[in-house]
């Protein structure tokens, strides 16, 4: 190869590779088209993600949804329980401080007697039926009974529980027997409240 020197003025151009300036415009068109895939599966890659994303969520929120309304309806079943057990537990205490109260003063139990005569029609002959361990303590008290209906005749009944009172007149009759009425009340009121 010969090294030659072109000389100004001699009227020669500078010649340019033709190949060497189409690489160079290929070098950079690839560096564009590069970057520009690169982008574009960016954001395909981006969208893929954020839907595959949404449906993951998606699945998620639903287990959360179930177990909501699972641990509502276990909430639910177990205030019902409760409330039922709770309803139970007051009454057998009430009952307790109730049996207590009529031990220490069984005078209580002659003026609910007393209540029921008044409420009982008074035409004919009255009959107050009681348990044998209120014999004396409602022999001792006739005096005051008398005076809301002068006949009465006292019948012992070892059926009736320890503080039952029953007084029937000819037509009707009037359980005075606390048990009775704490269970009729807690019946009323299971079923306002819609208890077993």
């Amino acid at each position: 190869m010969s090294n030659s020197r072109t000389t100004q003025g001699s009227g020669a151009a500078p010649f340019a590779m033709p190949a060497l300036k189409d690489e160079m415009l290929v070098g950079r068109n690839a560096d564009q088209a590069e970057r520009e895939a690169y982008e574009r599966g960016f954001q395909a890659g981006e969208a893929a993600g954020f839907e595959m994303g949404t449906q993951k969520a998606g699945v998620v929120l639903e287990k959360i949804e179930r177990a909501l309304r699972d641990l509502t309806a276990l909430r639910e079943g177990l205030a019902s329980r409760l409330e039922s057990q709770c309803v139970q537990i007051a009454v057998s205490m009430a009952k307790k401080i109730v049996m207590q109260e009529l031990s220490t003063k069984p005078d209580i139990i002659v003026a609910m007697a007393r209540e029921a005569l008044s409420r009982i029609e008074r035409a004919g002959k009255i009959t107050i039926r009681l348990h044998p361990a209120l014999k004396d303590l409602f022999a001792s008290r006739k005096p005051v009974l008398l005076s809301v209906h002068p006949d009465i005749l006292f019948d012992i009944d070892p059926s009736l529980p320890k503080f039952g009172v029953v007084v029937e007149g000819p037509a009707e009759e009037v359980v005075a027997d606390l048990d009775e009425q704490v269970r009729n009340l807690i019946c009323g009121m299971a079923g306002k409240r819609g208890i077993d």
